[in-house]
């Protein structure tokens, strides 16, 4: 399954990217495509790249990894990841804690580079006035989920196990 953000900031020639970089490592259960990774084409304002570089820099503690992008919503998911996803997604601003939650239920993700561009149409919810509050939601959801209990997500089709996973 493939997520791609509304507003034509993703390039649909990317989803290629995504589906070679799963097909080369079958074990990742999520690939993000990253503007960060290297040159993308596009660049968000400083204001919101400050924001998902603090969000990045939290993430790649918590999860042991680089985080480049986490709030990219250019992503591939295997059956296992949508499995997941199906039983338990975050609300409001979900790319930031999906992350987390693919950590929790040991479930592998990896970025990759991609092509990006301004957004093509629409607003984006987070206005410079939402951006402070956006910032503490989603802080504050990545903390509540460090001790959220989750049922875990094995491979295969077996029923999920309820389980609380420490960092």
């Amino acid at each position: 399954m493939v997520q791609v953000d509304g507003d034509g900031q993703h390039d649909p020639a990317e989803i290629a990217t995504l589906m070679d970089e799963m097909d080369r490592d079958p074990p990742v259960d999520m690939v993000c495509g990253s503007r960060f990774i290297q040159e993308s084409g596009y660049l968000p304002p400083i204001s919101r790249r400050t924001g998902i570089h603090i969000f990045a820099f939290l993430l790649s503690r918590l999860v042991g990894q680089p985080i480049t992008d986490p709030t990219s919503g250019f992503r591939l998911y295997n059956r296992r990841a949508i499995r997941l996803f199906a039983r338990d997604y975050p609300h409001d601003y979900p790319e930031v804690e999906a992350v987390l939650m693919l950590h929790h239920h040991r479930l592998r993700m990896r970025e990759v580079p991609v092509r990006m561009f301004a957004r093509g149409g629409g607003a984006s919810s987070i206005t410079s006035g939402k951006s402070v509050y956006y910032m503490v939601k989603v802080l504050l959801a990545l903390f509540v989920a460090l001790f959220r209990s989750r049922p875990v997500v094995e491979s295969g089709d077996e029923a999920p196990v309820a389980a609380t996973h420490g960092l």
